[in-house]
């Protein structure tokens, strides 16, 4: 289980769920920025890393090895409303679930901004900008995520099983929803399966006050809410996983989950390049 390579025969699914709560206006220690600001960048950062693997040669265009959605959750887009919208704007706007040639060549921009490892002056592509406002519906991010994730799965029935990154900074505020807890939102996700395991769901929470951190643990024991909470629903890491990050001088425990509670913005790129590097890219 969890073994299968990527391959445009066999793409990957990855999705984000970003937290766009008021709270994300915070600023964030000492990364210059606030929470939103740090975590978008921290995600295009991503996003451009998953499209440089896709390619086959500097200056090729990428190669369809991973489907991708990125969703925010909280701001509100209409008033009177909770959202679970897109994040994707520009040529992408209100498309779920992005193909990787499709999302290399449609940034929202292109442009000087200040990114992590970033050289100065560098020009970078932006797909996600900071936004922020109003409460958390993670229930209903989970839920809108999972109907997607559903979809491509019955699509993609022998692909690595899809990855679903939840990215917050507060308490959920939507539970329950449409008859169901945060937990069993959660749960209904997780379920979902192609011939190579169930769907991953990874959980980072952020600390914009230099909290001490909590990586990978394998207990909640001694946390704070909402970190029993998203310990609950996080799943256990798998191997490829905690191969990953040992091999990037992580410590993570036999049994670990994959959560991360209390993270500065060091901690939410090591998170997301672990999330996301778990198989070979096959057929190139």
């Amino acid at each position: 289980m969890y073994e299968q390579t990527f391959s445009r025969t066999n793409p990957g699914l990855i999705v984000f769920l970003l937290d766009r709560s008021d709270s994300m206006k915070r600023d964030w220690g000492n990364s210059r920025g606030t929470l939103a600001q740090g975590a978008a960048r921290a995600l295009n950062k991503i996003l451009l890393d998953l499209c440089i693997k896709s390619t086959k040669e500097v200056g090729g265009s990428a190669r369809h090895y991973f489907d991708v959605g990125v969703f925010g959750y909280g701001a509100c887009p209409v008033a009177g409303g909770e959202g679970v919208e897109s994040a994707l704007g520009g040529a992408l706007a209100g498309q779920p679930i992005v193909p990787i040639p499709q999302l290399f060549t449609s940034p929202l921009k292109v442009a000087e901004e200040e990114s992590i490892d970033a050289m100065p002056g560098a020009r970078i592509p932006v797909w996600v900008e900071p936004v922020f406002g109003y409460r958390t519906p993670m229930c209903q991010a989970i839920a809108v995520a999972g109907g997607h994730v559903y979809d491509w799965a019955a699509a993609h029935p022998h692909s690595f099983p899809p990855i679903v990154i939840n990215i917050t900074d507060g308490l959920v505020t939507d539970d329950p929803f449409d008859g169901a807890g945060l937990a069993e939102w959660a749960s209904r996700l997780t379920s979902i399966a192609t011939s190579d395991g169930n769907a991953l769901l990874l959980n980072i929470f952020l600390a914009a006050d230099g909290s001490p951190e909590v990586l990978f643990p394998v207990t909640p024991n001694g946390l704070p809410q909402p970190g029993p909470q998203l310990f609950d629903i996080s799943s256990p890491l798998p191997k490829t996983m905690v191969a990953n990050a040992r091999a990037s001088l992580v410590n993570v425990p036999d049994g670990a989950r994959g959560f991360v509670f209390n993270a500065g913005l060091a901690t939410l790129v090591k998170f997301l390049e672990i999330g996301t590097r778990v198989g070979e890219i096959r057929d190139r």
